[in-house]
């Protein structure tokens, strides 16, 4: 870690800029990707333990699908209400 902040240091001003910037942009990216996986598991899950407690409830599994089916579809791809 420490060679990396003496080659940053090496680098004349104007480029390591460039390179501080893109770490930034690539950084930002994968923290992104990672909380999208996060948020598309939570949403996963939460439909999951909908359908679970619905047929908890002694609901047929084709009166389950009739309920998923009139459920509207959530607005840019939130999660699924319950």
């Amino acid at each position: 870690m420490s060679s990396f902040v003496e080659l940053m240091r090496s680098v004349p001003p104007p480029f390591n800029m460039v390179v501080y910037i893109m770490l930034i942009v690539c950084g930002s990216g994968v923290l992104t990707s990672v909380f999208k996986q996060i948020r598309k598991f939570a949403c996963h899950r939460q439909e999951l333990d909908f359908k679970r407690e619905l047929l908890d409830r002694g609901m047929s599994a084709e009166e389950v699908a009739q309920v998923i089916q009139a459920t509207p579809e959530s607005d840019n791809g939130k999660c699924f209400n319950a």
